[in-house]
């Protein structure tokens, strides 16, 4: 070995030697246990205390503090628990006030906390739903927190292995702040229909329902509806709804098992649908029905308005066929080259038959009634066979003599679906006629002309 080579060698062994206690002395600080504890002011936590949570609409997150008494040489968890016991024998020997237990559907804890290396406090999260402050707004919310089996070793301060939160829900919220659910309109026996959003048909009626959510809108939530029959039995029974009849949910009536609320939205609607064979079984009892809100996943019932009565007035409900009532009928023109396939089939209520016409230009179809009728609606049903025969452009027309006609609905670029779809067409109309006809301008893409049934409607 040269000369030159010996100082390097002995500052290599040197270093070497240092780096050897440096290690020691690091293993030695990873063998050296921690002391965990709950921060808090002697066992309970109060909220709010400073700034010590934030707020959003559906939710509010509050840190619980988890302090070590040094820094963690290595990293280890500790199992968090909540002990309901502890609460419910506070509140039983009144030592919690107007307390009341913060159950554990409202709020969201980790069971455990990962403590990593170099750190001496740690936020546990816990997240509790608005709907618990407004729940119980005006008491106290507790929820006993426990720490146990510290890992690799480390140990759990005796007083601090536990705490008592304390959250103050009026001073969280405001009472105007509430957010409550309540049936549009409800508080008093609700006429239906309401408006004229609602869609008549032949076999049933579709009401729109509407559910409001008070308070600035947070994110989607479901509540469940149901029907409410005792509500409007007792109405009945004491006079209030005299002469008035129960429909039954099933036979009479149809509504959904749950309303979505969308996120950041303040009303929601669901359909009721009524069979037009109830109401027109009821025509001059007035009917009536009760729905009930319920379970809301979040927020409150508006427990005076939660539930809704409604009386439904069958005579702006129906939608009456007037096709076949007291007429005289004709067309343009007439199959005479098969008898199964007339004009005359065109109105005699049965889909499986049709109108033919060969060599088709133009085509109309009248019908005379005896006295003058208001019409705002009709159906066109497709036959059972050659889609390009079906029509395509025409136009629904109103006369006082049979000459002078008024149109009342233009239809163009129709295309049916499917071989016997019924599709109903409605206007604006509340002018009587006496004649109304189907005038038919063009067909899909053919020289013939089908179709099984035009049917002309009375709405109210």
């Amino acid at each position: 070995m040269s000369r030159n080579m010996l100082p390097v060698l002995l500052l290599l062994l040197l270093s070497g030697a240092l780096s050897c206690k440096k290690d020691d002395k690091y293993q030695d600080e990873q063998l050296d246990p921690v002391n965990v504890s709950i921060q808090s002011t002697n066992g309970r936590i109060a909220v709010p205390a400073g700034n010590n949570y934030t707020k959003t609409t559906d939710y509010v997150d509050i840190p619980v503090k988890i302090v070590l008494s040094a820094t963690t040489p290595k990293i280890f968890t500790v199992d968090v628990h909540v002990n309901n016991d502890t609460i419910t024998h506070l509140i039983e020997q009144q030592q919690l006030g107007d307390a009341v237990l913060l159950e554990e559907t409202y709020y969201q804890l980790p069971k455990t906390a990962e403590m990593r290396f170099g750190i001496d406090t740690f936020t546990l999260p816990l997240r509790i739903s608005m709907q618990a402050i407004e729940k119980y707004y005006g008491k106290t919310l507790a929820l006993a927190i426990g720490l146990s089996d510290a890992g690799k070793n480390n140990t759990l301060d005796a007083a601090g292995r536990s705490a008592i939160l304390l959250i103050k829900t009026d001073e969280i919220i405001r009472q105007e702040d509430i957010h409550y659910l309540f049936f549009t309109g409800a508080g008093s026996v609700f006429g239906q229909p309401s408006g004229t959003d609602h869609t008549l048909g032949t076999n049933e009626v579709v009401l729109p329902v509407s559910v409001t959510l008070g308070g600035v809108p947070g994110g989607a939530f479901t509540v469940n509806v149901s029907a409410s029959p005792d509500t409007a039995q007792a109405l009945i029974d004491d006079g209030t709804l005299n002469g008035s009849v129960l429909l039954k949910e099933g036979d009479d009536y149809s509504i959904p098992a749950t309303l979505t609320f969308p996120a950041n939205t303040s009303t929601a609607r669901f359909n009721l649908v009524v069979k037009t064979e109830a109401l027109r079984r009821n025509e001059q009892n007035k009917p009536v029905l009760a729905l009930r809100l319920s379970s809301p996943t979040r927020h409150l019932l508006d427990s005076a308005r939660s539930t809704v009565v409604m009386q439904l007035d069958p005579s702006r409900l129906i939608e009456t066929d007037i096709t076949n009532t007291n007429i005289s009928y004709k067309t343009q023109y007439e199959n005479t080259s098969n008898a199964n396939e007339t004009s005359g089939k065109l109105i005699d209520n049965n889909i499986n038959s049709k109108f033919l016409l060969f060599n088709f230009s133009t085509l109309w179809a009248q019908l005379e009634f005896a006295t003058p009728q208001t019409t705002g609606a009709y159906t066109i049903t497709s036959a059972n066979d050659a889609p390009e025969r079906d029509p395509k452009n025409w136009t629904i027309e109103g006369s006082d003599n049979g000459t002078d006609w008024t149109i009342l609905d233009t239809q163009t670029d129709q295309s049916f679906g499917s071989r016997f779809l019924t599709v109903k067409y409605t206007f604006s109309n509340q002018v009587a006629f006496k004649f109304y006809r189907l005038n038919v301008s063009a067909v899909k893409n053919s020289t013939l002309f089908q179709l099984a049934e035009w049917r002309l409607l009375k709405r109210p």
